[in-house]
């Protein structure tokens, strides 16, 4: 038997869609609209807000579909000198441009809310404010899993076969595999035509007590983690910004305490993952191989990134989100909210990141 909001529940839902025209200048907001610039602008602080790691990395918006990346946070040698007979002055862009293109897609973050839950929030005098928290959580929690997990940018996305998104835009993983090969250990490079990609077979890394270098092992992942750095060009290898960004199987939390991670209630005492740590990052009290270490959400098992942080990047087309939200009792009864961006995922500079994939512990067969 379906469920029938309640009249307060239907009050809250109409103040929302009040709310969401007015912002935005929608006469009827269950059509097609364009958020605002500054709607748009609130949906990304409040994005930051509710998933700390945006705060980390550059959301920028740009004019348009393709475009030649900003090469923002890297740093470029801007001092200089200049004498009168060799005037003029010669200014220096503050980053670095690689000559990369960006390219977006159209991403669909629709979701839907059980008339249930809208009944439950209705007694809340800050309803639209819950609700729209909700929805930021929603769409930068999936931002972060497909920037880590994307391979392609598929027609059609299929999220039965690719429940990380895998199909849903190219992310920052294979970008660096597609763009800086040479900056990938643990999987095959292939060459089709002239363009070499490490997007091949995994090439598994070993890592335990009787590895043997030669093989391409490690004794530990400090090991690793050195060898990756080292293989940066030197001006890249020198910052200091750079943090190992490893997934939560490559950490020992007997060796690696983490300092600011909330501690779940439950029947292991504490050592589960929280709701509050899975939504953001969490930084290590020690090291590895002499640079912060972090876990971040989504991150994919066996793998180490080593970057800065502001070295990654997330550009949407500014104008280019669309929305509708409406009740859809044909639809079991809920509320349907549809929301569409063109977006893209981008290393500011390739040559300030190194990665390794499909590391394992114990010695090679």
């Amino acid at each position: 038997m379906g469920y029938n909001l309640s009249d307060r529940g239907r009050r809250a839902l109409d103040g929302l869609f009040t709310a969401i025209g007015q912002a935005n200048g929608a006469r009827d907001v269950s059509r097609n609209f364009a958020l605002a610039p500054t709607s748009e602008q609130r949906l990304e602080d409040l994005q930051r807000e509710q998933v700390g790691f945006l705060e980390r990395i550059n959301v920028i918006g740009v004019r348009d579909l393709i475009g030649q990346v900003i090469g923002i946070g890297a740093n470029n040698m801007i001092a200089s000198r200049r004498s009168r007979a060799n005037l003029p002055r010669r200014p220096q862009y503050v980053g670095r441009l690689q000559d990369r293109e960006f390219k977006l897609e159209t991403t669909l973050f629709d979701s839907w809310l059980p008339w249930e839950l809208v009944d439950a929030w209705s007694k809340f005098p800050d309803f639209a404010q819950r609700y729209a928290k909700h929805v930021a959580t929603s769409v930068a929690l999936s931002r972060i899993m497909v920037g880590w997990h994307g391979i392609e940018a598929a027609a059609d996305t299929d999220p039965e076969d690719n429940p990380l998104g895998e199909d849903v835009n190219i992310g920052w993983l294979q970008k660096l595999r597609l763009e800086k090969p040479d900056h990938v250990m643990g999987r095959a490079t292939v060459t089709a035509g002239d363009v070499t990609t490490a997007t091949g077979a995994a090439a598994p890394i070993y890592i335990g007590a009787g590895s043997d270098h030669e093989d391409g092992d490690y004794k530990n992942i400090d090991a690793l983690a050195y060898d990756l750095i080292a293989g940066m060009p030197s001006w890249a290898r020198s910052s200091t910004d750079h943090v190992v960004v490893v997934s939560q199987d490559l950490v020992d939390e007997k060796y690696f305490p983490m300092i600011n991670r909330p501690l779940a209630d439950t029947i292991d005492g504490g050592k589960s993952t929280s709701d509050e740590t899975v939504s953001d990052i969490v930084m290590s009290a020690r090291q590895i191989g002499g640079r912060p270490a972090a876990i971040v959400p989504f991150f994919p098992e066996g793998t180490m990134l080593v970057t800065p942080l502001k070295n990654l990047s997330i550009y949407y087309q500014e104008g280019s989100r669309r929305r509708f939200i409406k009740d859809e009792p044909e639809n079991m009864a809920q509320l349907v909210d549809y929301n569409s961006v063109n977006e893209g995922y981008v290393f500011e500079d390739t040559d300030f990141a190194v990665m390794a994939e499909n590391i394992t512990f114990g010695a090679r067969p």
